[in-house]
C-alpha cells in the first residue's frame, strides 16, 4: 500500500524556492489529487521550470521534498526535507515533483496560500508581505488550508471535528457565512447548518424567511403582497451532503463548496452571493461520518481497506435514513424538516449522493417514469429544466459518463429529494459513481455497466457521452459534483425570480386543485383502534408543515355523522400534494417493476382509520397545532370505557411500553385470550369470567435481539421499536451464540431479517479481523435449537424465518420461492387474523408491508415423508394474507400465490415456541399495526 501510495500520489509532494527569483516559488501536486493546491496566483511566476525527471538542476535554489506519507498541515511541513541543489549539481529531480496540470483551476482558490506568502515574507524580511500574510491569516481558511491538505486527497478523509471546525472558522471570518447548531443527532453530535449568502441578505434574514413563506402559503395575501415576495428576496437553495456516510465525498465537497461561495470574486460564485441564500447541511449524519471516516483510518494501509463496517453508520437506520423522510423517526430527519417547511421555505433542493462504481459516472436529472400523479408539473419542469442546463454545463467542461433520465424515478415517497417536490420544491438529486470510500480504483471499459434502463454501455441521448474507463478516485467525483453546483448557482443567480415564482404558482396550483374535482380531505374519526398510532399520525403531518383541523359542531360527510371535537385533514392547504400522497391508496402504473416501494399510505401502515370526504369541509374550524392538542379526539378500545382503572387494550401500542414497566417492577398481569373481552390486560391474575384460564403474566422475558457484525438495517429499526416502545432487550451476537447455553442469557432469541447465509456464514474470512469472522454455524444453530427445543422462544422475522424453518424441521414451505412469477418488491398487503389466542381484539383486517416477503404453506403428506420432517401437532397460522383483495396499497405481481397463505405461523418445538413472520412487522419503523403483532409473539407465551 505505501508503494500504491506514492505511486498514486494525492497530496501537495513538495515545494522549490529557486535562489535566483524567491516570488518563483512552484507548488507541484500528482494530476491525481484532483483539487488544486495552494495557489500563487496573486504572484508572478517564475520562467523557471523544474526539469524532467533524471536531469540536474539547472539553477540553484532548494527543493523541500515531502515523502509520499508526509503532508502539509496547517502551514507546517511534516516529513523529511529532500534535496539541496546547487548550481552545477547532478541531484535529480523526484519524478513525483515534476509539475503536471491540476484538475481544477488554480484560481479559484486564490486566497488560500498565506503559508506561502508567510514562507516568502519570511525569507524576504519585507515588513509589508509580513503585514499582508497576518491579514490574510486573519480571513477565513480554506479547506486545504485547514485540512493541511485538498479536499479529495487520496487515502485522506475529514471527520465531523475537522468537517464542523472547518465551517465554524469559516463562519467567524466571512461576513457571508452564518452557523447555527439546531440541536443533537441520535448519538449526541451537534447538528449544524451554514447560511450563505451576501452580508447584505444576511442582514434581513427574517425579511426573507417572511417572503418565502409567502411563496409557499400564499393564502391571505394580496396580489401586490406575492409580487413583491417574488421580487424582494434570493432564490433559497438548501444543499445536503453526505446522507449516507460510505458516501463521504459530499462532506467534502460541501466544504469546498461553502468556501468558494463564501470568498470567490469569481462567476458565478460571486453573483450568488447577491442572488441566492444557500442554506448548506454539511452532512446530514454526523455520527455516520465519524463511524465511516475513524473504520476507515483504522483499515487503510492494511488488508482490510474500504472493507465494510461492523456496525450501521447511523444509530438505528444506516442506509435507510432517506427512507425516513414523511414517517420521520429520527432527530436528524425532524431536524431538517423543520428547517425546510416550518423557517427557510426553499424553492430549490439539492440532495448530493454516490451510486455503486461501475455504473455511469455520474446522474443528474431528468428523472425516469413513472410520475406520480399528485406532482406539480411546474415543479417537474422546473427539475428538468435545471438538470438538462447541468448536463449542458458539465458535457462543455470535458466531463463524461453522466446520465440523464435513467435510474431513479418520481413515484415513491419518503427520500430526501421526493418529499420536498411534494412540497412545491424543486427537488434535486445528483448520484456520483464511487471509488472505495478515499482510496482510488482503476475500472477498464469492459466492466462498466450501462445506467438502468439502457441496454448497453453506448452513447444514447440519455448517456450521450460514455466514460472510457481509467482510475476513479474521490477527488474525480468532487470534481464533478462542484461543477453541477456552480451551474446550478449560475442558473439560480440568472434568473431568481423565476424560480420564486414557480413555487408561488405551484402553491396557488395545489390549494386550487385541493377544491376541485375529487377528495376534499381526510376526517379521523375519533374511534380509531389505537389512539397513539392516530396521535403519531397527527404529530407526523403536523411536523411535515400539514395543518390538522378540528370541529366545533357535529357534522355530517360520507353518509356518516361525526360529532364536535373531530379532527380532519383538508386537501386545500400549499403542501396537499404530500397530504394526499400520504392517505389516499397507491396504485403503481404498469410497465417495469417499481425500483423501490410501490406503497406507502401512512393510515394503512399506523392502523388508523379514515374516511374520505368530498363535500366542502365543515365551517368553524379550529386549527390544532400540536399532538397535545389532539389527544382528548381519540377513544380507543370502546370495551374500555366503565371498567376499573388498570385494565388495558393491547391494541394500543402504548400498552406495550406500560406492560414492560410493570412486569420489570414486578407486578402481575392477565392476559384475556378468548371471549368478548379478549386482547384485554387486567391487573393481577383476575380471570373476568372469562371461556379460556388467563395468561398470567408475572415477570418481564429477557429478550435477545440478534445482530450481526455487520450493519443490516433491519436490526437497527427493531433497535429503534424496542427503544421507542421502551421494551428492555440485550444485544447477541454471533459468539455468544455459539457459546452455547442461552437459555443463561434470555428467554426470547429475536432475528430481524438476516438471510440463512448471513446467519450461518457470517462475515468471511479475510474480509474483516478475526474476532468478528463466521457466523452461527454448526455450534451457534445448534445452540439456538436446543435453546428453543429447552423452553425458550424463537421469534423469526422476514428473511430469517426461512433458516428458522430449516433449523426446527417444520413442515412448511415458502411459497414465494416455489413461484418465479410472483413480485411484490414494497407495497401493503391485507391480513385476515384467524380466531386464536395471539390474535385476541385484532381488528379485522391488519395491513401488512410485504418487501420481497414470505408466504407459507403446510407441506403435504407426500413432501414431509420425502423430506423426513414430522407433522407439527399444534402448528397454527395466526395471520394468513387475505383471500381475496390481497394488494390494499402500492404493486403485487401474481396476488394469487401468497393469497390465503400464512403472513404469521407458530408452532410449539420440544418445550419452546417459534414464531415465523413471513415479512418484517418493524419494517422501516413504519408499520406499527403490525408491530403489535411482534409483541403478541414475544409477551404471550406460556413458555417463558
Amino acid at each position: 500500500m505505501a508503494c500504491q501510495k506514492s505511486m498514486l500520489g494525492g497530496f501537495c509532494r513538495g515545494i522549490w524556492l529557486p535562489s535566483s527569483r524567491v516570488p518563483g516559488l512552484e507548488v507541484c501536486a500528482s494530476a491525481s489529487a484532483g483539487m488544486p493546491v495552494p495557489s500563487l496566483g496573486m504572484l508572478e511566476p517564475s520562467a523557471e521550470k523544474l526539469e524532467p525527471s533524471g536531469s540536474a538542476c539547472s539553477l540553484g535554489g532548494v527543493i523541500l521534498y515531502l515523502g509520499p506519507k508526509h503532508r502539509l498541515r496547517g502551514g507546517q511541513m511534516e516529513g523529511s526535507l529532500g534535496r539541496t541543489c546547487a548550481v552545477g549539481s547532478s541531484h535529480p529531480t523526484p519524478s513525483s515533483l515534476i509539475p503536471r496540470e491540476p484538475m481544477f483551476p488554480i484560481a479559484n482558490l486564490h486566497s488560500s496560500s498565506f503559508f506561502v506568502l508567510g514562507l516568502l515574507a519570511a525569507l524576504s524580511g519585507d515588513p509589508q508581505a509580513l503585514a499582508q500574510a497576518a491579514v490574510l491569516a486573519d480571513g477565513p481558511k480554506s479547506p486545504a488550508e485547514h485540512l493541511g491538505r485538498p479536499v479529495g486527497t487520496d487515502f485522506e478523509l475529514a471527520d465531523w471535528d475537522q468537517t464542523r471546525s472547518f465551517h465554524e472558522q469559516l463562519a467567524q471570518h466571512s461576513p457571508h457565512v452564518l452557523l447555527r447548531k439546531l440541536g443533537t443527532t441520535a448519538e449526541g453530535r451537534d447538528f449544524l447548518e451554514i447560511v450563505i449568502s451576501s452580508a447584505e441578505n444576511l442582514a434581513r434574514l427574517d425579511e426573507i424567511q417572511q417572503l418565502n413563506r409567502i411563496l409557499a402559503d400564499p393564502r391571505g395575501w394580496n396580489e401586490d403582497s406575492r409580487q413583491r415576495a417574488v421580487e424582494n428576496a434570493p432564490v433559497t437553495l438548501a444543499v445536503s451532503c453526505s446522507m449516507h456516510s460510505t458516501e463521504v465525498a459530499g462532506t467534502e465537497l460541501g466544504m469546498q463548496f461553502a468556501w468558494l461561495l463564501a470568498t470567490s470574486e469569481a462567476e458565478p460564485w460571486k453573483s450568488a452571493r447577491d442572488k441566492c441564500l444557500v442554506v448548506l447541511f454539511p452532512t446530514l449524519n454526523p455520527d455516520g461520518l465519524d463511524t465511516v471516516v475513524h473504520w476507515y483510518r483504522r483499515t487503510v494501509g492494511t488488508e482490510f481497506e474500504s472493507s465494510s463496517l461492523l456496525r450501521l453508520y447511523q444509530l438505528y437506520t444506516g442506509h435507510d435514513n432517506n427512507r425516513d423522510w414523511f414517517m420521520l423517526t429520527q432527530p436528524e430527519t425532524q431536524l431538517v424538516t423543520r428547517e425546510l417547511y416550518k423557517r427557510w421555505f426553499p424553492q430549490i433542493y439539492w440532495d448530493v449522493h454516490q451510486q455503486g462504481s461501475n455504473r455511469e459516472r455520474f446522474f443528474v436529472p431528468p428523472f425516469r417514469d413513472p410520475l406520480n400523479p399528485n406532482l406539480d408539473a411546474g415543479i417537474i419542469t422546473g427539475i428538468d429544466l435545471l438538470g438538462t442546463r447541468t448536463l449542458f454545463d458539465l458535457t462543455n467542461k470535458g466531463l463524461t459518463g453522466i446520465s440523464t433520465g435513467v435510474s431513479y424515478d418520481m413515484w415513491w415517497n419518503g427520500g430526501n429529494r421526493n418529499v420536498p417536490v411534494r412540497h412545491n420544491v424543486v427537488g434535486l438529486l445528483t448520484e456520483a459513481a464511487s471509488c472505495d470510500l478515499a482510496t482510488p480504483i482503476f475500472l477498464p471499459r469492459q466492466e462498466l455497466s450501462a445506467p438502468r434502463g439502457l441496454g448497453a454501455y453506448v452513447p444514447s441521448n440519455r448517456f450521450p457521452a460514455p466514460w472510457p474507463g481509467g482510475w476513479w478516485r474521490l477527488a474525480d467525483i468532487i470534481r464533478y459534483e462542484l461543477a453541477f453546483g456552480e451551474s446550478l448557482l449560475g442558473s439560480l443567480s440568472r434568473e431568481p425570480g423565476l424560480w420564486r415564482r414557480n413555487q408561488l404558482a405551484a402553491s396557488l396550483r395545489t390549494i386550487e386543485e385541493g377544491v376541485g374535482e375529487g377528495v376534499r380531505g381526510w376526517i379521523l374519526p375519533g374511534n380509531t383502534p389505537d389512539p397513539d398510532a392516530a396521535l403519531r399520525l397527527v404529530s407526523i403531518l403536523l411536523d411535515s408543515g400539514l395543518e390538522v383541523h378540528r370541529t366545533t359542531e357535529p357534522f355530517h360527510a360520507s353518509g356518516r355523522e361525526f360529532p364536535a371535537g373531530t379532527l380532519l385533514v383538508r386537501r386545500d392547504q400549499p403542501y396537499g400534494a404530500h397530504l394526499q400522497d400520504l392517505m389516499q391508496l397507491q396504485r403503481y402504473p404498469e410497465g417495469d417493476p417499481p425500483y423501490d416501494v410501490a406503497g406507502w399510505t401512512l393510515p394503512l401502515l399506523l392502523g388508523v382509520r379514515r374516511v374520505e370526504f368530498f363535500e366542502d369541509a365543515p365551517d368553524n374550524l379550529e386549527l390544532v397545532k400540536t399532538q397535545v392538542e389532539a389527544q382528548g379526539a381519540f377513544s380507543g378500545d370502546p370495551r374500555l370505557a366503565g371498567i376499573p382503572r388498570g385494565w388495558m387494550s393491547v391494541s394500543h401500542s402504548h400498552t406495550w411500553s406500560h406492560l414492560a414497566a410493570q412486569l420489570k417492577a414486578g407486578d402481575t398481569v392477565s392476559y384475556l385470550g378468548a371471549g368478548d373481552r379478549g386482547g384485554l390486560l387486567v391487573p393481577g391474575g383476575q380471570s373476568a369470567n372469562t371461556d379460556e384460564e388467563p395468561l398470567v403474566l408475572n415477570r418481564m422475558p429477557r429478550i435477545g435481539l440478534y445482530a450481526p457484525w455487520s450493519g443490516f438495517m433491519p436490526e437497527g429499526w427493531m433497535r429503534w421499536l424496542f427503544d421507542a416502545w421502551a421494551i428492555p432487550f440485550v444485544t447477541v451476537r454471533n459468539e455468544d451464540l455459539r457459546a452455547g447455553r442461552v437459555a443463561e442469557m434470555i428467554d426470547v432469541l429475536v432475528l430481524p431479517g438476516n438471510r440463512a447465509r448471513q446467519i450461518d456464514g457470517g462475515r468471511a474470512q479475510g474480509t474483516v479481523m478475526e474476532r468478528y469472522v463466521g457466523g452461527l454455524d454448526p455450534e451457534g444453530a445448534a445452540a439456538v435449537e436446543e435453546f428453543v427445543r429447552g423452553g425458550g422462544v424463537l421469534v423469526a422475522c422476514g428473511a430469517s424465518s426461512g433458516w428458522a424453518l430449516d433449523l426446527l424441521a417444520l413442515p412448511l414451505v415458502d411459497v414465494t420461492r416455489e413461484e418465479t412469477d410472483f413480485s411484490c418488491p414494497g407495497s401493503i398487503l391485507r391480513g385476515i387474523p384467524a380466531t386464536s389466542f395471539w390474535t385476541a381484539g385484532l381488528e379485522p383486517s391488519q395491513a401488512v408491508f410485504f418487501s420481497s416477503s414470505s408466504a407459507f404453506r403446510l407441506m403435504t403428506e407426500e413432501e414431509r415423508k420425502e423430506a423426513r420432517i414430522a407433522e407439527a401437532g399444534d402448528l397454527e397460522m395466526p395471520l394468513v394474507y387475505a383471500p381475496r383483495r390481497t394488494l390494499l396499497s402500492g404493486w403485487v405481481e401474481h396476488p394469487e400465490v401468497v393469497a390465503g397463505r400464512g403472513a404469521w405461523v407458530t408452532a410449539s418445538y420440544g418445550k419452546g415456541r417459534v414464531h415465523l413472520f413471513g415479512f418484517q412487522p418493524h419494517y422501516r419503523g413504519w408499520s406499527q399495526q403490525a408491530s403489535g403483532l411482534l409483541m403478541r409473539a414475544m409477551f404471550l407465551n406460556r413458555e417463558h
